[in-house]
């Protein structure tokens, strides 16, 4: 009698806090869509779909975690949580599980990582789904602004807020001489070589390919216009690296 009876306590208490949990899921999409959608106006690898997801599967596994195993306990459903059992045992997964989500995020390339900012920004997304699937809405209000603002801020053209930005040239020269490597460094404003790879051709002649680290950024019709006035420049390849 008494399991009926705090089963029909249980549905009942389910049904007048549904709006409650899906106001939870809605703010935590929410918040998903706002980090996503700068992520995407910046191209980067995660967008909006990902933070949303992200954002709602953490709230969903908080409310899980906190409220979906209270018939087990005694006395029921308690408002703040389960009594006597862990709320925590599956929001703490979600934070290390976040991890090999944003692991998959992170490239190492040419001796760079990229993507470590997304990542960040994925692990913090699923810390604003837990905070509103906890019901901590002002928290998770705030902690979404903070995020935005961050990310929008460290992005502006200010010379105290800009990242070094370096980029890496590739080229391929014929070398006949030395003063033609001495003529890249100064077009490109580079003192060295990351890379030198030298390949003797079938028609005799010699091939560089050369990698540099350069502060200066190329448009298309710079590169074009140095490749016209060098010939001995075969190719040249620009690539953003951090």
């Amino acid at each position: 009698m008494l399991s009926v009876i705090t089963s029909i306590d249980i549905n009942g208490w389910w049904s007048d806090h549904l709006w409650d949990f899906v106001l939870r899921l809605a703010c935590a999409a929410a918040s998903g869509f706002i980090i996503g959608f700068e992520r995407k106006s910046r191209s980067k690898e995660a967008g909006v779909r990902t933070h949303t997801l992200v954002a709602i599967g953490a709230a969903l596994m908080m409310i899980l975690s906190k409220y979906a195993f209270s018939d087990l306990s005694e006395g029921g459903v308690f408002a703040d949580g389960v009594r006597g059992a862990d709320p925590a045992r599956i929001t703490a997964q979600v934070v290390s599980g976040v991890g090999f989500l944003g692991a998959g995020i992170i490239m190492y390339r040419r001796d760079s990582l990229r993507g470590l900012t997304t990542a960040a920004g994925i692990w913090a997304t699923a810390g604003l789904g837990m905070a509103f699937g906890a019901g901590m809405y002002v928290i998770g209000s705030i902690a979404t602004v903070i995020i935005l603002a961050i990310q929008v801020l460290l992005h502006l053209p200010i010379k105290f807020f800009r990242t070094r930005m370096f980029l890496v040239l590739h080229a391929t020269i014929v070398l006949s001489d030395e003063e033609q490597l001495e003529t890249v460094r100064k077009i490109f404003h580079v003192q060295k070589f990351l890379k030198f790879k030298t390949q003797r051709m079938p028609d005799g002649t010699v091939q560089a390919e050369l990698e540099m680290h350069t502060e200066m950024t190329y448009t298309a019709e710079a590169l074009l216009k140095i490749t016209q006035e060098y010939p001995f420049i075969l190719s040249v390849e620009q690539i953003e690296e951090f």
